[in-house]
């Protein structure tokens, strides 16, 4: 069974056929009417304009509404107060273990230590430039320039000849030769 809409369309493609283009605007028109109207699926206006930043953001659920939560805050809250009590004993031991004189000789042998890395990181930046210049020193004379020249030369004739060789046995099928 055929549906109006394949009338509309043989219609349209026998005015074409026959180079009837009122006839056939006609039709087109009349096919393009039965067509349903598009519609962006829901919540798409409502997703570009947040993305834009013209719609204000939802507003997001509280952390604190949670019942578990405030209980664990308060027993946090506790445990701290609890603490307070021991915490003076605590300082006054933790501060008999460290001096003014300790905390002076840590941080003077921390510089010490960090000079000592950044000599040796210098001796063996040292040791890198002089291998360096030992590589370079012979690229630096005229033979060897052109023997590299001529390396560029070669290796570009044989690229050109192997993109030459790879486009002409090239194939959009992959029966075997």
């Amino acid at each position: 069974m055929r549906s109006p809409h394949h009338d509309i369309l043989d219609r349209w493609l026998n005015a074409e056929h026959q180079d009837r283009a009122e006839e056939a605007e006609a039709a087109l028109h009349a096919l393009f009417a039965t067509l349903p109207p598009m519609r962006p699926p829901a919540g798409f206006a409502d997703r570009v304009l947040l993305r834009a930043g013209l719609a204000p953001v939802p507003a997001a659920r509280s952390v604190f509404t949670s019942l578990w939560l405030r209980a664990s805050l308060v027993l946090c809250f506790l445990a701290i107060s609890a603490s307070l009590l021991w915490l003076p004993r605590t300082v006054h031991a933790v501060a008999g273990l460290l001096s003014l004189g300790d905390l002076v000789r840590v941080m003077t042998g921390s510089v010490i230590e960090a000079c000592r890395w950044l000599g040796s990181a210098a001796g063996l930046w040292e040791l890198f430039l002089t291998v360096g210049r030992a590589l370079a020193a012979p690229l630096e004379t005229p033979a060897v320039a052109y023997a590299m020249v001529l390396c560029l030369l070669v290796s570009m004739v044989a690229f050109r000849f192997l993109r030459n060789l790879i486009a002409r046995d090239r194939s959009l099928s992959h029966e075997p030769v």
